[in-house]
């Protein structure tokens, strides 16, 4: 059974642990793997401010004791408004674990969330390249609006 957890304070070292190598997984599946590098340290140092900090949030899915799912997410002004919107940084279940709908729960915990801290909208993003097309079906059917692409290039 699949338990779900929001972090808040420090992360312990087994969750540390955990996130590094899920973070490596999502890292070698996206479109990332090949064009720059994975630093586990500041992976690390991110997802702990994401679990300290007011305006962020980490919600962690966890079947037995392993993590198999996460959402990072946090609340701010766009840069043309003073109304706070909520955007998600991180989205990421393992694949043996993607058909159970681990996935849905954890966005319908960022949005909860967001509806807590009184924000006006959620805008969510792909950019790993990870199912883009089923990303795309998943928030079309809870709602979502299609507002545009994200492209890549390498330079160096």
């Amino acid at each position: 059974m699949v338990n779900y957890r929001v972090l808040k304070g420090d992360l312990s070292d087994d969750i540390k642990n955990s996130f590094v190598e899920m973070g490596r997984s999502a890292f070698l599946e996206s479109r990332f793997n090949g064009l720059i590098n994975f630093n586990e340290d500041k992976l690390i140092k991110v997802a702990q401010t994401y679990a300290v900090m007011d305006n962020k949030v980490l919600i962690i899915a966890v079947d037995g004791d392993e993590i198999v799912g996460v959402f990072a997410g946090y609340h701010g002004p766009w840069y043309f408004s003073d109304e706070n919107i909520a955007r998600d940084v991180l989205w990421y279940v393992k694949d043996s674990h993607r058909e159970l709908g681990v996935g849905l729960f954890l966005l319908e915990l960022f949005e909860e969330w967001s509806r807590l801290e009184g924000v006006k909208a959620v805008w969510l993003g792909q950019d790993s390249g990870i199912d883009t097309s089923k990303f795309s079906k998943i928030l079309e059917s809870r709602g979502y609006s299609y507002i545009g692409s994200n492209y890549s290039l390498g330079v160096n």
